[in-house]
């Protein structure tokens, strides 16, 4: 997984309909010949040798493009395979005051009566100015997006292309969604395990409430509420391509239902799916994939730290009534004692509230927080902080990502508590 995940259908490329007062996705059918072909000769610009610049791919395209009998389709098709492509970029050279240079020096050899060779009034241009090699590789506007080079086309087949479009309608409706419903049933344990690996890489926070079966005690059934863009109180762009990126990690459990609402064209509408959509996943190898912020976490607590080890699976905690939390982290000592850690980042913070009035009920769970200072800086957070004062054993501030040295102060002030108890 990468970042071209995060690349969405703009809004007026979106095809939906009204029916019976919900909005509904125009899904288009994977398996259509006509479109098939149609995807494979959009993938088949970003194929050809020498590599297109930008423009000559969108020249091609929109030639194209003009030619269907759904421009709308088309283009939409088109975006996601030019957001999964890889251009060149411009390096550290100054375009701006080169061509400067270069047009000062053109109009002084052209005072002086120009030479009738083109190649002797460039020559004369270049004795007066010396561009970079970057420049004189990739001209004086190199820097401008239109001249930027292909470097790697995306990995799609055509099918895989239709496939995304249909994902793509709904991650960007989900743009504007208010609280998010996910009901699974009958979950497999490694389909749960990467959701909420999932729902935690995308720092989105959930309500779960969880029923089992009363033989064996597995999940039989769980929801999932997590807030939308439209219900998190200063939301910002990040948080809803967040939310919206976590939606394909949905469409690969095996049975599933959302609901929520979102803006279309101006009113709030219902969206209702589940797996009888036939919506697929991309998502396929999550688990080899390890965010940076994370990884060094993990590197410099080992190094730094002899007394705790991260467990390599967290598990889960039953707090009061029937909601879980999947920690973000889990720890274990020598003497066998766990810890598990959940952080709230700058968009939880009606989650963190909430989350602090539970343990203030029921202290008993072994669960510390991690708070980002911006989140801690909101009224009401501040001043559900300021009301817990036991956060001071089991909670601690960081900034962006947790350090090894305040996450290990805590576990040691948690321990330390509990056993005065």
């Amino acid at each position: 997984m990468n970042g071209d995940d995060n690349t969405v259908l703009t809004k007026d490329l979106l095809q939906c309909r009204i029916d019976h007062g919900r909005v509904r996705p125009r899904f288009v059918d994977a398996t259509s010949a006509e479109l098939l072909a149609l995807a494979e000769e959009l993938l088949a610009l970003y194929q050809v040798s020498p590599p297109p610049t930008r423009a000559e791919i969108e020249e091609n395209a929109r030639a194209l493009i003009g030619g269907q009998r759904d421009v709308k389709l088309a283009k939409g098709l088109h975006k996601l395979i030019q957001d999964r492509a890889t251009f060149s970029q411009p390096g550290t050279a100054d375009y701006g005051a080169v061509r400067a240079e270069i047009f000062a020096a053109s109009a002084r050899v052209l005072q002086a009566g120009p030479p009738d060779d083109p190649d002797a009034y460039y020559q004369a241009i270049l004795t007066e100015v010396a561009p970079p090699e970057e420049i004189a590789e990739r001209g004086i506007y190199g820097d401008h997006p239109q001249f930027e080079h292909l470097l790697k086309a995306p990995e799609l087949g055509p099918r895989q292309l239709l496939e995304r479009y249909n994902a793509g309608l709904v991650q960007a409706l989900l743009l504007t969604a208010g609280e998010l419903t996910v009901k699974v049933s009958s979950p497999e344990p490694a389909q749960l395990r990467r959701l909420f690996k999932y729902l935690k890489f995308f720092r989105l926070l959930a309500r779960i409430q969880t029923s089992k079966a009363q033989r064996n005690g597995e999940v039989r059934a769980m929801e999932l509420e997590v807030a939308g863009p439209a219900s998190v109180l200063g939301q910002n762009r990040r948080y809803s391509l967040q939310l919206a990126s976590f939606f394909p990690a949905v469409c690969a459990l095996d049975k599933w239902r959302l609901e929520t609402t979102v803006e279309w064209k101006g009113e709030r509408r219902e969206l209702r799916l589940d797996q009888r959509s036939g919506l697929v996943s991309h998502y396929r190898n999550f688990s080899a994939y390890v965010p940076e912020e994370i990884h060094v976490f993990h590197q410099q607590f080992r190094a730094k730290e002899t007394g705790w080890e991260i467990i390599a699976q967290a598990v889960p905690l039953r707090l009061g009534g029937q909601e879980t939390v999947f920690p973000d982290l889990s720890f274990q000592n020598g003497e066998g004692d766990v810890i598990h850690l959940e952080l709230f980042h700058r968009w939880h913070a009606g989650a963190l509230v909430r989350r602090l009035e539970q343990l203030a009920a029921d202290p008993d769970p072994a669960l510390v927080l991690g708070v980002d200072r911006a989140v801690a800086r909101k009224k009401e957070v501040a001043a559900a902080l300021e009301g817990c004062p036991w956060f001071e054993d089991r909670g601690f501030l960081f900034r962006d990502y947790p350090t090894v040295e305040r996450t290990r102060k805590c576990l040691a002030r948690f321990l330390a508590g509990r056993d005065s108890d």
